[in-house]
């Protein structure tokens, strides 16, 4: 499987800036070198100088002619001056020439030339720094909203949903930084939230099926007992009780009432069942159930039922709870015997991480009716009122307890088969 390159938000972060810092350099160094080279076109050259040509005429009248040249320059031909509306003669009078330097500075500049100047140097200062702080703000706002906006956005989202109790929506964010892994851990904590609930509910579920069962099955011998009460009282009023009469009354009623205290019974069982708690160890298979099968062939003594146990597990460890898988399969073979004629069979899967024990017998098999009855508490079809279907009833719970759940069908062509199933962790 290849391996998914994480990107850190560090790194994110350390890139976008780095590359903001490149832009900023970048216009402030064209910034300032565009400034320099209008201030050098807006001074005079340093190198440049004023040739001064002086003529003294014989009427001691003096011309003076000037003419800029460049010192690094190329080499140009040089002629004599002439002053503006004086015409050549070469009788004029002496001739003298003067080089002067021209100044560069900002004072020589005219008023227009120097608020250009001004306004390069003030552009030298301020653009950099207004450079600097438009590439803080770009980066900032690319980071949020590239980066940051989107985990954050599918992350409140999620919040509003668990805040309404809704835990029927799915996180998907696929960033790999440190965001992504919270919105993936965000999502397994969902997924965690709702199973839990879906456990929660289906035991609130049993818990009312159980009081609804309670209630509907209470109602027979409450009903019993008030008619046998209100026969003793009709019989007495009359005259017409007989001991044997009031003997048979409180037979009855002595049978109604240990019926109603395993009705009672059935309840606190089935709440300490409620609270017991899952410990996971780790065990050899297939080792660990050949042993277990051999403890539970203790049941079949003093009967005329014969035991098998079929293995079809690999070899190697897994985690799980042996006594609570015990307890599950005592009871369902406890139950299997109540029918079984001459055959009980115990076999052993593994199925992608799930264990399955499957019991089965050759009785009469389980009736449609209750096959049908898919969500009941009791797996009962005693009408005697001796046997509640207790034993199935307690397995189930255990088995969800273990992330799995108990099954009922009939094996052709006669049979009853009980499969039991628990989530098991393998280990290499």
């Amino acid at each position: 499987m290849e391996k998914v390159k994480r990107q850190s938000l560090k790194r994110s972060f350390m890139e976008a800036v780095a590359m903001t810092m490149l832009i900023v350099f970048l216009c402030c160094g064209l910034t300032i070198f565009g400034c320099y080279r209008f201030q050098k076109h807006v001074l005079p050259d340093s190198n440049e100088v004023w040739l001064t040509q002086q003529t003294a005429a014989p009427d001691g009248t003096v011309t003076e002619a000037k003419v800029r040249y460049v010192l690094d320059g190329p080499p140009e031909p040089f002629s004599q001056l002439t002053a503006d509306g004086q015409e050549h003669n070469e009788n004029q009078g002496q001739t003298s020439y003067m080089i002067e330097r021209i100044e560069s500075s900002y004072s020589m500049l005219s008023p227009k030339a120097r608020t250009a100047y001004r306004a390069s140097q003030i552009c030298m200062v301020l653009l950099p720094l207004l450079f600097a702080v438009i590439g803080i703000t770009l980066c900032a706002w690319w980071f949020y909203h590239k980066v940051l906006e989107p985990p954050i956005t599918v992350l409140m989202d999620a919040t509003a949903h668990i805040q309404d109790r809704d835990l029927n929506f799915q996180i998907s964010f696929d960033g790999q930084d440190e965001l992504g892994q919270l919105c993936t851990a965000f999502e397994k904590m969902r997924q965690t939230l709702y199973e839990n609930n879906r456990q929660m509910w289906s035991m609130l579920e049993e818990r009312r099926a159980l009081q609804a069962s309670v209630a509907h099955d209470l109602r027979n011998p409450i009903a019993i007992m008030t008619g046998y009460v209100e026969y003793l009282q009709e019989n007495n009023r009359g005259g017409t009780l007989t001991e044997e009469k009031l003997e048979k009354a409180l037979f009855n009623l002595g049978i109604t009432a240990e019926r109603m205290g395993r009705y009672t019974d059935t309840m606190r069982d089935l709440g300490a069942i409620e609270e017991t708690e899952v410990h996971h160890r780790e065990v050899e298979l297939p080792d660990f159930l050949q042993h277990m099968a051999d403890s539970l062939s203790i049941l079949f003594q003093n009967t005329e039922v014969h035991f098998s146990c079929d293995l079809h597990v690999p070899k190697g460890r897994a985690v799980l709870d042996g006594e609570l898988l015990y307890r599950v399969l005592e009871n369902l073979i406890s139950n299997a015997l109540r029918f079984a004629k001459h055959q009980i069979e115990l076999a052993f899967n593994l199925e992608h991480g799930t264990l399955l024990a499957t019991v089965t017998d050759d009785g009469p098999g389980f009736s449609e009716k209750l096959l049908k009855k898919k969500t009941a508490l009791f797996y009962s079809e005693d009408t005697s009122g001796k046997h509640l279907g207790l034993g199935l009833a307690v397995s189930r719970a255990l088995c969800q307890k273990h992330g799995g759940t108990i099954e009922l069908s009939n094996q052709p062509p006669h049979g009853a088969c009980v499969k039991a199933s628990i989530k098991v962790k393998q280990s290499p």
